[in-house]
């Protein structure tokens, strides 16, 4: 056997080289037949330095030799091509079938996640995932509602080389699926070096020159070089070994809720489109998850608000029982009993159903929206008491009172036009300077607005005039609702008086300590079936 016919390709070498045969003797085709999968070995041949040998000496002969032969290797290189394109659109499906095994597997422990933390270490282990995502490290800033800030939240990802090898190694021999349930049941985490540099960071979105803006508000995932001389206008200091990072939205029915920070810091591997398309699905399908998340966290925070409060009134107590304004502590603690039953009784019904519903297709983000309406509701209430009994703390500017007022019946427009309530503004163009505390002359103005709209319950005109007399400055709330009678107004300013539905018997009473401690005073007119005026008198500048 002449063994210069044999395949010179490593992964080949025990098969004969079909076209060397070809172009030998024929005594070995009579000892070696040609192989029946001629057809699958032939894509290496164009690469071969024997095939080239053998086909260059058939150029310079007959046109129709060369002719062949030049189709040949034509048809042998499309069929490389071809091949390369199957094997990577192979690994592509690969992939994206690890991908999708992956997400199935996060979105699930993310549904019975009962702790903020916990859900954002389940999205991150995802997004670092070696099996589908794998970025080096990655990171979750959440908007702020208060403060329309990004906060730095958590992260995963090792420190260096030397800790990411051990790390990796370890986890590699542990199914993501279980890496998962172990957050599930862990109480407590130890932050990385990235967590505890980014949970000290808050990335203002009012800054214009800050990139993560157009991902937040647009929506649009982008990779941003951050030692690309042309973004060196914004420090990037805050994130630790600063190089190429991607940044995507996590977006919860229209509300964006913050972005996804990732990199690849250790092994210094490009982030390519796909890796960018591949951490997109994953916050795409986590966000809502996140929001139920983001939703009980809240819950949470305003129930032990709520229970902060109510300790502060039981430390109180002495205190209040010799206070003036609230003598009656018996009348007190019963109002508040009332007042609290009713939102407990429903705070509990809907917390109950949640615990029953939780991770299930019949849990709706909705009960937790009411529950969290009606902690804000107790919390009100609580604040008036607390603003009531409490000292004066004013923050005293000069203000224009008709642009305060405006504001305050822009607050109001939704009900006034729902009630069919019909406002006239009669303001005087004199210079209106007035020294208040701007916030708390607006509760009173609201508060005044709230009770006019609420006595004209099929609707009628408001005016609101100002005016100036002297050395005060006036404004009057006219309405021609229902009025009050002489019991009325003699208990209007009296704690807990209220003739509401749902009226607390708190607004008023601390409207008039506001006006009060301005140094002014407030006069009630009123006509039983005709309507009121309410005057309040501020001292002018």
């Amino acid at each position: 056997m002449n063994f210069d016919n044999l395949c010179k390709d490593a992964s080949h070498k025990h098969k004969l080289c079909w076209i060397s045969m070809l172009a030998n003797p024929r005594q070995d085709l009579e000892e070696f037949p040609l192989p029946d999968d001629i057809q699958d070995n032939i894509t290496i041949c164009h690469e071969c330095d024997q095939f080239k040998d053998i086909t260059s000496r058939g150029f310079g002969r007959r046109a129709a030799d060369e002719a062949i032969i030049l189709t040949t290797i034509k048809l042998m290189e499309q069929l490389a091509i071809k091949k390369d394109n199957l094997e990577h659109t192979a690994n592509q499906l690969r992939d994206s079938l690890t991908q999708l095994s992956l997400l199935n597997d996060i979105t699930d422990t993310l549904a019975r996640s009962d702790k903020l933390e916990k859900s954002l270490r389940i999205i991150l282990t995802g997004a670092t995932s070696g099996d589908a995502f794998r970025f080096n490290r990655a990171a979750v800033f959440l908007i702020n509602d208060k403060t329309g800030m990004l906060e730095g939240k958590c992260a995963i990802g090792p420190e260096n080389r030397e800790e990411a090898k051990r790390i990796w190694s370890e986890i590699s021999k542990i199914p993501i699926s279980r890496l998962l349930e172990e957050i599930l049941i862990q109480d407590e985490f130890i932050p990385c070096s990235l967590e505890s540099a980014i949970s000290k960071v808050k990335l203002s979105l009012k800054n214009g020159s800050n990139p993560f803006r157009n991902t937040f508000y647009a929506a649009k995932e982008m990779v941003i070089n951050t030692k690309d001389a042309s973004n060196n206008h914004y420090d990037y200091s805050w994130w630790p070994k600063a190089g190429q990072l991607t940044t995507v939205p996590l977006v919860a029915e229209g509300k964006p809720l913050g972005l996804i920070l990732a990199d690849n810091a250790i092994t210094g591997e490009d982030i390519t489109p796909e890796s960018v398309e591949a951490l997109k699905s994953l916050a795409n399908a986590c966000a809502p998850g996140l929001q139920n998340a983001i939703l009980r966290n809240k819950l949470q925070v305003q129930i032990r608000e709520l229970e902060r409060i109510n300790e502060l009134f039981k430390a109180n107590q002495a205190y209040l029982v010799q206070h003036e304004r609230l003598a009656d502590v018996g009348m007190l603690a019963t109002k508040v009993a009332h007042e609290f039953r009713v939102p407990l009784v429903s705070i509990g019904g809907y917390a109950r159903r949640i615990l029953k519903t939780i991770g299930t297709d019949k849990f709706d983000p909705q009960m937790a929206e009411i529950i969290i309406s009606e902690v804000d509701r107790l919390t009100n209430i609580s604040s008036e008491i607390l603003e009531y009994s409490g000292s004066a703390k004013l923050q005293i500017k000069n203000c224009n009172l008709n642009d305060i007022i405006t504001q305050s019946l822009d607050q109001l427009e939704e009900k006034l036009v729902s009630s069919g309530v019909e406002t006239e503004k009669k303001f005087i163009r004199k210079n209106l300077t007035v020294k208040v505390d701007p916030d708390k002359f607006k509760q009173v103005v609201l508060n005044l607005v709230d009770n006019a709209v609420d006595a004209m319950d099929k609707g009628g005109k408001l005016k609101v005039k100002t005016s100036r007399h002297k050395e005060y400055i006036v404004l009057d709330i006219v309405d021609n609702g229902e009025g009050i009678d002489k019991r009325g107004l003699d208990n209007l300013f009296n704690l807990f008086y209220t003739t509401k539905n749902r009226g607390t018997g708190l607004g008023l009473p601390v409207s008039k300590k506001i006006i009060d401690d301005h140094g002014g005073n407030i006069v009630i007119k009123s006509n039983p079936g005709k309507g009121s005026v309410f005057s309040v008198r501020l001292p002018a500048k």
